[in-house]
C-alpha cells in the first residue's frame, strides 16, 4: 500500500518533492499546505493536485487528509514550528535543511520524535549526489590514505540570495549547511571552527553574505571552507552555482568540480573518476529512508539525531563569527 504524504510549503522545493512523490507508486500525494495562496494556486496547477486538497495551514491539511508522512519544505525559520505540529501527531517527518536555526530547538524535536516513535529525516540531499557518494567511497576504500586537509569553496551570484530568506546568518545556514554535512559524512566529525562572516559594503548586499571558516576534525585533518553570495562571472555555469572541493590524503589528492572528479595519486598520472550510474535521485534516497523506517523500523542514515552534529557545527560557526574565537561543536552537542 502506498504511503500517504502531505507537503508543507509549496515553493520551488516543495513542488520538486511533490513531483518526486508522484513519480513513484510507493507514495501518494494526498494534500499540501502553504500560507501563500498564490503558491497554492501555482502548485495545484503545476503538480495537478485538486485545489480542494490545498490548504492555507498545515493543521487543516492534516485533519482533512491524515497522512503517513509529512515533508516540511517551508521557509527554514518555520521548520521548528511545523515539525512540532507533525511530530506531536506521531507522523513521520522529512524536513528540509537547515533542520533548525539553533541546536536547542533541533534537540527538542529529536526528543519529541523519539518519544512519539516517529521517524525524523533531514533532507541533506547533497551527501547523496553521485559526486559525494563517490568521494565517500574513495575515502572509505583508502584510495587517498589518511585525510590530512580539505578545502571547499562555493560561489553564487547575488540574485540567488534574493530568492531565499534574508536571515542574517544566510551564507552560513544556506551554504555551509551543505559543506559541513558532506564533510562530516566523508571526513569525520568536526571538532573546532574559526569563522569570519562579512560582506562587500560597497555592493549594498545583506550582512553575512560571505564567510571563511577554518576547521579541525576528530581524525586530525584540517579544513578550509568559504562561501559567498557576492560572486559574478559564472551566471551561466551550472545555473550560477560554482563549487570546488579538494581532499588531500597521504596517498593521493582528490579534486571535485561539480560533475568532474580527478584523482591524483602520489607518483602517478592524474585520472578521471567516474561517478557511476544514478539509479535514483537524492530525494528518492531520502524518501526511501523514511519508508524503511516506517515499514521495518530501520534507523535512517540522515536522521534528525545524526543531523544534530551538523546543526551543532553551524551554531559553532555562528558563535565563532560573533566571538572571534575557536568553538568546538562537539562541546556544544554534549551540553545541548
Amino acid at each position: 500500500m502506498a504511503l500517504r504524504v502531505t507537503i508543507a510549503g509549496m515553493g520551488l522545493r516543495g513542488c520538486q518533492w511533490a513531483r518526486q512523490i508522484q513519480a513513484s507508486p510507493a507514495w501518494e500525494l494526498t494534500a499540501c499546505a502553504d500560507v501563500d495562496p498564490d503558491a497554492l494556486d501555482g502548485a495545484a496547477s503545476s503538480i495537478g493536485l485538486p485545489r480542494r486538497r490545498c490548504f492555507s495551514n498545515v493543521a487543516d491539511a492534516l485533519d482533512a487528509h491524515p497522512p503517513d508522512v509529512v515533508v516540511v519544505a517551508t521557509t527554514s525559520s518555520d521548520h521548528e514550528k511545523t515539525c512540532e505540529q507533525t511530530l506531536a501527531r506521531g507522523l513521520a517527518t522529512l524536513v528540509e535543511k537547515p533542520f533548525t536555526h539553533n541546536l536547542a530547538a533541533a534537540r527538542a524535536l529529536v526528543d519529541l520524535a523519539e518519544q512519539q516513535g516517529a521517524p525524523l529525516v533531514v533532507g541533506q540531499n547533497l551527501r547523496y549526489t553521485r559526486a559525494h557518494r563517490t568521494v565517500r567511497r574513495l575515502v572509505e576504500d583508502g584510495a587517498l590514505g589518511r585525510v590530512r586537509m580539505v578545502a571547499c569553496q562555493t560561489y553564487r551570484p547575488p540574485e540567488h540570495r534574493t530568492r531565499l530568506s534574508s536571515e542574517p546568518r544566510h551564507a552560513l545556514w544556506d551554504i555551509a549547511v551543505h559543506q559541513l554535512d558532506t564533510l562530516r559524512h566523508t571526513v569525520g566529525e568536526i571538532t573546532g571552527v574559526m569563522v569570519e562572516t562579512f560582506n562587500d559594503a560597497a555592493s549594498g548586499s545583506l550582512p553575512a553574505a560571505s564567510f571563511h571558516a577554518m576547521l579541525t576534525f576528530g581524525g586530525g585533518a584540517r579544513g578550509l571552507c568559504s562561501g559567498t553570495y557576492e560572486s559574478s562571472g559564472h551566471e551561466f555555469f551550472e545555473g550560477g552555482q560554482e563549487s570546488y572541493e579538494r581532499i588531500v590524503g597521504e596517498r593521493a589528492t582528490l579534486h571535485v568540480l561539480h560533475r568532474w572528479l580527478v584523482l591524483c595519486p602520489r607518483g602517478k598520472l592524474p585520472r578521471l573518476v567516474r561517478r557511476g550510474p544514478r539509479p535514483m535521485t537524492e530525494e528518492a534516497i531520502l524518501l526511501g529512508q523514511v519508508e524503511r523506517a516506517l515499514r521495518h523500523g530501520e534507523e535512517p542514515e540522515a536522521s534528525g539525531r545524526d543531523n544534530l552534529a551538523t546543526v551543532a557545527a553551524l551554531e559553532a560557526c555562528t558563535r565563532s563569527a560573533q566571538e572571534r574565537s575557536w568553538v568546538n561543536p562537539m562541546e556544544l552537542l554534549a551540553g545541548a
